[in-house]
Order: C-alpha cells, then structure tokens, then sequence
C-alpha cells in the first residue's frame, strides 16, 4: 500500500524537482563576493536563496572548486516561472508527498553513492524506503534521512554538509526506479556500508549480509 501511494504523480513531481539540469530564468537581484569558507551551500542558506537555483544561476563556477573572490549571481527564488523548492519546504512532507520524497531520495543517493553503477545507487535509494516502510526511522524519506540514534546520525552526508550539494542526474532517475517503479535489488536489506572505509570494529559487519553491489555491502 505504501509503495503504491509513493508512486502516485510520480512524474509531476519529477518536473517539478528536476531543477539541477534545467536553466534559471529569473531576473537576477544583485551578486556576492565569494568569501574564504564560503560554498554554495552556505551563501545559499545566507541569502535565502536555493542552492539549486544558485547553481544554475552561475554555471560557469565549479560547484566542489569555488574560488576565494568569485562573483556570485544571486537569483530570485523561482527556475523556469515554477517556485525552487528549498531543505525548509522539503522537510515538510508525508509519507505520500511525492515530491519532498523524490527531493530528499535523490539527494541521498546523490551524496552517498554517486560515481557508482546505477545498481548501487538504486539499492542505497532502497534501503532508504525498507526503513520508511518499517515505521521505526520516520514517516517520510526527509526523516529516514535525518533520523539519529543516541545522538548520531544514520548517514554521515548529513553531518559533512554533503546531502545538500545539488544531486547528479541518475541520483532522480534511481529515485524514480525506488519510489514510483518499485525496483528492489536488495529486499530486507536496512544497512549498507563501504567496506574500504568502514573500521573493523563497527557493529554494521556483524549484521547478516543480503547482496553486495558496487563498493557497497547490504545488511539486515
């Protein structure tokens, strides 16, 4: 039942949140002086702006390699005449809103397993719905992501800043397979992890194994 509510507008809500590809039409309002520290991210959150709209703002500006004393445009809050939606308004979604589900899954699979094959990407995106359909994380994509436990967070992208850098394409087009076409390469699967970078110590190796795919194990 869950899954087939998840997919309903599926595809509107793609063209809605498909923002990282497409061209800003708005007028800008001013610029800003890239400051040493500064990233998208942050000048996005200091100006009230979307960082996804910031970005196609300046396309000529590396995203990861932003330079000390680069002008920024500052754009006006809507791409393409449609509002950008922002980390507030993602945030506030049900199990059923399609499009901060599709927002949030795709940042998720963009910040932990972009570069990697398609696969991979989609069994990160489902191991994210296995926890939404547990009810024990969340009652949307935006609290699984978020969720902690004993004060830690379940995903580390959303500590180091990464889970809000503009997705990669396939990031949607994997969310799309989870959420609305219901692919499921690692069923039961709760956890995953990289094993190059996962110390010997940490309790995620002794949970029982359901596939591997890409540099990533999945676990119950």
């Amino acid at each position: 039942m869950l899954k087939r509510k998840l997919s309903v507008a599926i595809a509107s809500a793609s063209a809605v949140l498909l923002t990282g590809v497409v061209t800003a039409q708005a007028a800008t309002l001013s610029t800003v002086t890239v400051q040493s520290g500064q990233t998208f991210w942050t000048i996005s959150q200091q100006y009230g702006v979307s960082l996804n709209a910031l970005e196609a703002a300046n396309p000529q500006v590396p995203a990861l390699d932003i330079l000390v004393g680069t002008q920024l445009k500052l754009p006006s809050a809507t791409v393409n005449n449609l509002p950008v939606m922002n980390s507030m308004e993602a945030s506030v979604s049900s199990p059923y809103d399609t499009s901060a589900n599709l927002y949030w899954m795709a940042h998720l699979i963009s910040a932990e397993a972009q570069g990697t094959s398609m696969s991979a990407q989609i069994a990160v995106g489902d191991v994210v719905l296995h926890r939404l359909e547990s009810f024990g994380y969340g009652s949307n994509v935006y609290d699984v992501v978020f969720q902690q436990s004993d004060g830690y967070a379940q995903f580390s992208c959303t500590t180091n800043g990464f889970i809000y850098n503009t997705p990669v394409s396939s990031a949607y087009t994997a969310a799309e397979d989870v959420l609305a076409k219901q692919v499921d390469l690692v069923p039961g699967a709760m956890v995953f992890f990289n094993p190059a970078q996962t110390p010997s110590g940490s309790w995620v190796w002794s949970q029982p194994r359901t596939n591997e795919i890409g540099p990533f194990i999945f676990a119950k």
